[in-house]
């Protein structure tokens, strides 16, 4: 009787193309078939190689939906901070002010996002609520945004750092950061290579742009 496991391949998970498109991680299976669906986890330090500041917290889901060879592509998931990290920052007579905001980007995609701040001293209710408040809007603001844009600026700080500018107004805080974000629903009848040669398009044709610009602010300037 041979070994189930001779009987298996190893393929190579493939990170999404808006987060370099890097290997981060191997799944062994007897079909390709078993392979789709299957979720990987990878911190952010991993993805980047950089494992400064709360990088190594930030942890990132990502689903297998197609399988090329012996290569598993993937997709975003989940995102969320480690549970650790998260603990480290709740402290006593201080308070933690969280929200659950569902959003819809301007390409389709439903997203659960759960932000979190934490003051430096406890708060009154009235100044959570207005905490509460300012974190829902500028999210909502921010699903403008088509959906690679909107994850991005989440984890790499831009929609946390916005909510602290506004928040720290109401009360002083000590940090805030996007505690989660669950991808609830998918538009109808997308497929993910097509989505993603068509981000590369527009930042490639955002790029011939700028570059078409520059003579033109060069004879301005001079």
């Amino acid at each position: 009787m041979k070994d189930k496991w001779t009987l298996k391949k190893w393929y190579k998970l493939i990170a999404p193309e808006y987060f370099g498109m890097g290997e981060v991680g191997e799944t062994p299976a007897d079909e390709p078939e078993k392979v789709l669906n299957r979720v990987v986890e990878v911190t952010l330090a991993e993805l980047t190689n950089d494992y400064s500041n709360q990088n190594p917290y930030k942890k990132l889901y990502f689903k297998v939906y197609k399988v090329a060879g012996s290569n598993a592509y993937t997709s975003f998931f989940r995102y969320e901070l480690g549970r650790d990290y998260i603990n480290s920052l709740t402290r006593r007579r201080t308070t933690k002010v969280e929200d659950v905001v569902d959003i819809t980007t301007s390409d389709g995609y439903v997203l659960r996002v759960k932000p979190v701040a934490f003051t430096i001293r406890r708060c009154k209710t009235s100044q959570r609520s207005a905490i509460r408040k300012i974190m829902r809007e500028i999210i909502l603001n921010s699903s403008n945004t088509n959906f690679v844009q909107f994850i991005q600026e989440c984890i790499l700080g831009k929609i946390p750092s916005e909510i602290y500018k506004n928040a720290k107004k109401i009360y002083p805080l000590r940090r805030v950061e996007i505690r989660k974000i669950e991808l609830l629903k998918e538009p109808k009848g997308i497929e993910k290579g097509v989505f993603e040669e068509e981000v590369k398009e527009e930042v490639e044709a955002k790029e011939v742009k700028e570059v078409a610009e520059r003579p033109e602010k060069a004879e301005a300037e001079a």
